[in-house]
């Protein structure tokens, strides 16, 4: 099935702690949606530091990634700018910093530039504990009267051996959250997703990046 979006695009932005996957997740669905014909534009908005050694712009200036990546605009002109940025019938991926809500700071401006929140989250209790600033987030935008965007859960750094990913995946469900069916395993080997920052994204879409980018990308046209 083909999926068309509408004229002036959609746009979805990663959001997470540091260290989550979302950069890996980033440049991995860019170059699928980049295979699969479709226009898209990255949009970096990560400082790395100690816990992200590496952010999308950096990845897409060491290898070809198959679409641009643009180093965010300040944090004023973001909506405008994703906007602007956004091809037409096509996607705009916000690459956000590790979480930290802030008044008045970025990620609030990323959240409020998009249609979609995609939230990496690695299945323990600590980190779903953490993610309860991600959700209030949300709610204070629709408090104030901003562009409420929908949000969604990727589970990251799944160990496919363990229990922990399906039991947070149904305690979200059952707190009413929508859970992305695609999971991304955790693999520290040589050629896993976990080494894989500067390289090519390898091209499967059978592959759980290549799941990803399509469920992504019926998920905005919603």
């Amino acid at each position: 099935m083909t999926i068309r979006l509408p004229a002036e695009g959609r746009r979805i932005a990663f959001v997470g702690k540091g260290g989550s996957g979302k950069s890996t997740a980033a440049a991995h669905v860019l170059a699928h949606w980049a295979d699969k014909g479709v226009d898209a534009v990255g949009i970096d908005t990560d400082k790395p530091g100690d816990d992200e050694p590496g952010s999308l712009y950096a990845w897409a200036d060491l290898v070809d990634l198959g679409t641009p990546v643009y180093p965010a605009p300040g944090q004023t002109r973001l909506a405008h700018e994703a906007r602007r940025l956004t091809p037409a019938h096509g996607v705009a991926l916000l690459d956000t910093g590790a979480w930290l809500r802030t008044a008045g700071g970025p990620h609030l401006a990323a959240l409020s530039a998009v249609e979609l929140v995609v939230l990496t989250l690695p299945p323990t209790d600590i980190e779903l504990d953490r993610a309860g600033s991600v959700f209030t987030a949300i709610e204070h935008l629709e408090a104030i009267g901003a562009a409420v965007p929908r949000l969604v859960v990727l589970l990251t750094l799944v160990n496919p051996s363990a229990a922990s990913g399906n039991e947070t995946r149904t305690a979200l469900v059952d707190a009413g959250y929508h859970v992305l069916k695609t999971k991304i395993p955790r693999s520290d080997a040589r050629d896993g997703y976990a080494q894989s920052f500067g390289k090519p994204p390898l091209i499967s879409h059978s592959s759980p990046m290549g799941l990803l980018a399509a469920e992504l990308l019926t998920a905005v046209a919603q």
